[in-house]
């Protein structure tokens, strides 16, 4: 995933601008791992092998997930049917 699109892609639920970390790309700025968060409802959205992953809800599965948000350091709880950081801690850690 190129930089420019993030320009171009808007949180699917609130249609609010996206923050992104990026955690692996290349020298040419593909995006190959990061995490795109909306700035408005904190909703979460994982881009694997640089492509953004930004199904609604019902059809997202934390399990497929957790490995990679650990990967980066991230942690959520399974329990959770949201796909939010409702932490403040947890929202921090993805500025840092």
């Amino acid at each position: 995933m190129q930089r420019k699109l993030v320009e171009k892609l808007c949180c699917p639920f609130d249609k609010n601008d996206l923050d992104i970390n990026v955690f692996h790309e290349d020298e040419q700025g593909e995006i190959y791992e990061g995490l795109l968060t909306c700035t408005h409802c904190k909703r979460y959205f994982p881009v694997i092998y640089g492509i953004p992953i930004m199904t609604p809800d019902a059809y997202r599965q934390k399990s497929l997930e957790a490995p990679m948000l650990k990967k980066w350091g991230l942690e959520i709880t399974a329990e959770e049917k949201t796909f939010v950081f409702e932490d403040p801690k947890g929202s921090e850690a993805i500025r840092e």
